[in-house]
């Protein structure tokens, strides 16, 4: 039977557990990925300008006795390396679920089962809406789902938008500076005891934010949508995203990588590539020494050649048309 004690029990556990579990849970923010990470709790509004730096230009040979800085461009070519920072806005969203707990569910579950219940959908759903929201930033610099691929408004690599391959699905490589991200409210629950329902009301909410610092930074690699795909992604795609970071100047994490974020499906196809002749695992101790194997080269061997570190998630776009 439910009591007044187990109910306030729950309450306690609830709030203690969320921020662990929801940390646990959410790919976005994290330090390898995005290193701009501000707390604006404190602060009035739910913005924030974040200054950004303009490129510096390289150097001329200079003739003695010659202008160093030569703003009329008679016997010296210019640039100037004038120090001219500009500002892009970060706004922070509300994210939010709830759930109704019946005190029957006391009764018939038991309390640990309810609780355990209760925290990880609380914090999950916060976390994915949280990971989702930023890769959808990281894209296309706005908060509203993408549906096509002239949505991205970053460089991109692998399929692109004109292909008519059908849906496709995005994979990011980045350089950690690239995006910033802002608290405005860490996790929080409020908890509602309805009398007449004979049931528990009871809400987590969150606001967050990203922005696009550096756009250049980013590359978006477009492949088929789903499992075992024909237009799937390949090691060339990340390398070429690799390659153009580089020649960006993206600064990488300090072991000298970048970010990469795949789907499973991209995953799928990276393994499968490695394996040489499409192999995947059957289950027989073979296969999954084979697996094994691939597991340590994505994260070891070939992220070092290509030069950025391997991150699966399910929360990058998905369901763009390439036409």
């Amino acid at each position: 039977m439910a009591t007044t004690t187990s109910v306030a029990s729950l309450y306690e556990d609830v709030v203690a557990d969320l921020i662990p579990y929801y940390d646990n849970f959410v790919l976005l923010p994290n330090q390898a990925l995005i290193q701009n990470s501000y707390n604006i709790s404190g602060g009035l509004g739910n913005q924030m300008n974040i200054p950004v730096t303009n490129a510096w230009t390289t150097g001329s040979t200079v003739l003695p006795h010659a202008k160093i800085i030569d703003t009329g461009g008679d016997d010296q070519a210019d640039p100037v390396n004038d120090f001219d920072p500009q500002s892009v806005t970060l706004s922070t969203t509300k994210k939010g679920t709830g759930t109704l707990v019946a005190n029957e569910d006391f009764e018939d579950a038991g309390y640990n089962s309810v609780r355990n219940s209760v925290v990880t959908r609380l914090s999950r759903a916060i976390a994915q809406s949280t990971d989702r929201e930023g890769f959808t930033v990281i894209g296309s610099n706005g908060t509203t789902a993408m549906t096509n691929l002239t949505d991205v408004t970053v460089g991109m690599d692998g399929i692109q938008a004109a292909a008519a391959v059908g849906d496709c699905e995005l994979s990011y490589v980045m350089s950690p500076e690239a995006m910033a991200y802002a608290t405005k409210r860490e996790p929080t629950v409020k908890m509602f005891e309805q009398i007449n329902r004979d049931q528990i009301e009871m809400v987590a909410t969150l606001r967050n934010g990203f922005k696009q610092v550096h756009p250049t930074f980013i590359r978006a690699i477009a492949t088929k949508e789903g499992i075992g795909q024909t237009s799937a992604a390949s090691l060339a795609y990340f390398s070429t995203s690799v390659a153009n970071l580089r020649a960006a100047n993206a600064p990488t994490d300090g072991f000298g990588f970048y970010a990469a974020v795949v789907t499973p499906g991209a995953e799928l196809a990276l393994a499968k590539e490695l394996n040489g002749v499409g192999g995947i695992s059957s289950g027989s101790i073979g296969s999954v020494a084979q697996d094994l194997a691939n597991d340590a080269l994505l994260k070891g061997l070939i992220g070092q050649a290509i030069g950025c570190t391997f991150v699966r998630s399910n929360n990058t776009p998905t369901g763009l048309a390439s036409s």
